[in-house]
């Protein structure tokens, strides 16, 4: 069951608020335990803290407009099967009968002991994003019908009304939405339409006569695509594409170019017809939506950070309180034992502060690149020896460094990263630890091992060594997938050195692990400076 106190423990609210996504948490009863402002506005009501299950919505409903009972809600699976729910499309109706399209996305948390403590929910309004792709659909499904019933009026009558040059132009002189023009069969404008003059910026007598490559890109002639699509046109009839065009201003629009040959009556090409559709709106908006899934897959891939660092970074902080607190109470008569301890839990208290602080900067950001500022790495390592005080002075641990460089990179992440590698090499060995952290420049001439990393950026190559109990090379691949873990005895989440890897990938890094059982394990990252 989810605390009552959790939240005050580590200011969730404060942070949760901050963000501009719905998001809620239950506990593992499926009660509604907390929710931000976003999530009452999505839902338009405020559900009951404590009473309310799962979902805060008025009604939900499946994607076919049926009933989706309570229990079967992605919360709801979440928190019985112990797994993050994601794809699961529900449709949410508010009490004034609105109806959106919600995509959820629930995550179960867990206590170090792993057991289920409740989930958090981040709900995703993408009613807009559904109604654009129908739009854009029945849009489709139109210009399609339009198209081929266009075409097959251009083909059957364009032969008919060659010799009437007077009917002909009347014809596709009325048409502005689609440029309608005839070629010779070298590709040549023999006429211009209205919509050709409104689409491509060229007035009549300023095109006829020339070539129809003139509307495509540099690139585009260079790869001989005016030609083949003429060459396509002559073997089947028929050639379609679509691509950026240029206008006589010099701008580019997205065209949907349909060419059709013309035949003589010895079925001898004469020509072709070319009908070409300014496209560009939907293009943009189909480029828009693939945008916009991006972002989303971005901000699912914070939310799954922010549920790590709420479970794990601030554990250590909070542990350091507690535990020299309780020491407090035995010393209060010493004074000066009791004023060393209180300058422990300010400094552990002053930690937390700033963890907090930097995780909620951190959601407030529109785009990863904002979260990138210069980092000296020397304080990293303090802030991480300062966290993990107590476990440093039990298994008397010594990390070792020299002193190491300024990068730029996200400080919450890359704090996550030399955190989890110290913790694993305190926590995984069997006499008294030690931890060497080396660094050097790192020539790309030096090693052609890593053809994946850019050659005109500079790199750091890091070297985090301990004297760990190891593990047998086989394993190297399995180590940094998600929920492996090696030592089944142990409490950890088998999620650490997966984020260690994500965070690297982020900062466009790379990460690996040389070790042997029994002979500890060597880290190499390499970040760029």
């Amino acid at each position: 069951m989810l605390k009552e106190n959790l939240l005050t423990q580590v200011d969730y609210k404060q942070i949760i608020e901050g963000l501009s996504g719905a998001i809620y948490l239950c506990d593992n009863l499926g009660r509604i335990s907390f929710y931000n402002e976003a999530a009452s506005q999505l839902w338009g009501r405020k559900p009951e803290i404590g009473k309310d299950l799962w979902c805060g919505s008025w009604k939900i409903y499946k994607t076919d407009g049926t009933i989706l009972p309570l229990k079967e809600c992605p919360m709801a699976i979440t928190l019985k099967k112990g797994y993050a729910v994601t794809g699961k499309e529900i449709i949410i109706e508010r009490p004034d009968g609105t109806r959106l399209n919600i995509l959820p996305h629930p995550k179960p948390l867990f206590d170090k002991n792993g057991n289920i403590i409740g989930a958090i929910n981040m709900l995703v309004d993408i009613t807009a994003r559904r109604t654009n792709e129908n739009k854009l659909k029945e849009s489709e499904k139109k210009y399609k019908a339009l198209a081929k019933t266009l075409q097959k009026k251009v083909t059957e009558k364009t032969f008919n009304l060659i010799h009437s040059e007077d009917r002909y132009r009347k014809m596709i002189d009325e048409v502005e939405d689609y440029a309608i023009l005839q070629l010779d069969e070298k590709g040549i404008v023999l006429n211009w339409n209205k919509g050709a003059e409104k689409i491509k910026g060229y007035k009549e007598e300023e095109i006829v006569g020339k070539s129809f490559n003139k509307f495509y890109l540099p690139e585009d002639k260079e790869d001989k695509l005016p030609e083949r699509l003429l060459n396509q046109a002559k073997l089947y009839g028929r050639a379609t594409h679509e691509g950026w065009r240029v206008k006589k201003n010099g701008t580019k629009f997205w065209g949907s170019v349909v060419i059709t040959s013309l035949h003589d009556d010895a079925n001898k090409i004469i020509g072709f017809t070319k009908v070409t559709r300014d496209l560009t709106d939907k293009k943009i908006a189909e480029e828009q939506l693939k945008q916009y899934a991006k972002d989303l897959e971005i901000r699912n891939k914070e939310l799954e950070q922010f549920a790590y660092v709420a479970s794990h970074d601030l554990q250590e902080p909070l542990r350091k309180i507690q535990t020299f607190a309780h020491l407090l109470e035995q010393d209060i008569k010493d004074e000066k034992a009791t004023n060393i301890k209180i300058n422990k839990i300010k400094s552990a208290a002053l930690r937390m502060s700033n963890l907090i602080k930097d995780i909620l900067k951190f959601s407030k950001l529109t785009q990863i690149e904002e979260a990138f500022v210069e980092l000296d790495l020397n304080k990293v390592i303090e802030n991480i020896k300062e966290d993990f005080e107590l476990l440093i002075t039990q298994k008397q641990a010594v990390i070792i460094h020299p002193n190491l460089p300024i990068i730029k990179a996200v400080p919450i992440q890359i704090h996550q990263l030399f955190s989890n590698l110290i913790d694993n090499a305190i926590k995984f060995n069997t006499s008294n630890p030690i931890i060497n952290i080396s660094y050097n420049k790192f020539k790309m001439d030096d090693n052609k091992l890593y053809p994946q990393l850019d050659p005109d950026v500079n790199y750091y190559k890091f070297i985090v060594k301990d004297n760990g109990i190891g593990f047998n090379p086989i394993f190297t691949d399995k180590i940094f997938k998600l929920f492996q873990r090696l030592d089944v005895n142990s409490n950890g989440s088998g999620i650490g050195l997966a984020l260690c890897q994500k965070i690297v990938e982020r900062h466009k890094g790379i990460i690996s692990v040389d070790s042997a059982e029994g002979k500890g394990s060597s880290f190499t990252i390499i970040l760029p400076a």
